[in-house]
């Protein structure tokens, strides 16, 4: 029975995939309307950050290693992609109810769009950060074919908690004003400043209960240690990447009964 409803879900959301990339392409748009320096703020809040994190981390703290601007920054991208696609997706239903009441569309579209336009945002802050790694290693170039599998395995991933968290959002309203307490505790506990060798080995375990522990290492393997990452990071990646997405699926047909009353 939750498999067919679960089939049916997807099923339905495939079925308005052009509305799902229109509203994703019309709220990409609506972030830098007006802005100066438009499209290229996806570069330079991650950059921002970094710096921030260097000096303290360099400067004050005296942290040692090589090119620790670069290995923050591996780690921040990919970070913020998550981060700003949850936190913007879990009251995105209450936001925009108003479009499911005018429209007869799968609620699943309006926190989806979301994650689709940070999507957007992730690719294009590649593309003009890229090059700083290029320029550090070139090798980092050859690494780059596996970026596609990590990305997919990233928007499942971000996909399923978006889901799960939007859905259970409109019954229980706190988790929306939890939400950045939340993801301030997870930045914290996730190795983007730090890397897994630092963390003592009896604390070593937060790191596999962590989803993004295993998404990170894996774009900083290929992205600034230039390796093929191991075959454990992977499959971590892929099994949190499929348990999200089922975990939201099936908590979206759990509680769409009562979720449509509270709309």
């Amino acid at each position: 029975m939750l498999l067919t409803k679960f089939t049916e879900k997807i099923k339905r959301v495939y079925f308005f995939r052009r509305t799902l990339w229109n509203m994703s392409i019309k709220q990409f748009k609506a972030k830098y309307a007006g802005s100066v320096l438009g499209i290229f703020w996806v570069a330079i809040n991650p950059f921002l950050l970094m710096l921030a994190i260097s000096f303290v981390f360099v400067a004050v703290l005296k942290t040692e290693g090589k090119d620790f601007s670069l290995f923050v920054l591996s780690g921040i991208i990919p970070w913020m992609f998550f981060s700003g696609a949850l936190s913007e997706a879990t009251p995105s239903l209450l936001a925009q109810k108003n479009i499911l009441h005018q429209f007869s569309l799968p609620k699943e579209i309006i926190p989806l769009s979301v994650v689709l336009s940070y999507s957007l945002n992730f690719i294009i802050s590649w593309l003009i950060i890229f090059p700083l790694f290029f320029f550090r290693n070139p090798a980092s170039l050859a690494m780059f074919f596996l970026f596609p599998l990590i990305f997919i395995l990233t928007c499942i991933f971000v996909c399923g908690l978006s889901l799960l968290f939007s859905v259970t959002n409109v019954i229980f309203h706190d988790l929306e004003h939890l939400i950045g307490t939340l993801l301030m505790f997870w930045f914290w506990v996730t190795p983007i400043f730090y890397s897994e060798e630092m963390i003592p080995l009896g604390l070593r375990w937060v790191l596999q209960v962590n989803p993004v522990s295993a998404f990170v290492s894996f774009y900083r393997d290929i992205i600034f240690y230039c390796k093929i990452p191991e075959l454990s990071t992977f499959l971590a990646a892929a099994a949190w990447a499929c348990f999200s997405l089922l975990a939201g699926v099936l908590v979206s047909i759990r509680l769409e009964p009562k979720a449509l009353k509270n709309i």
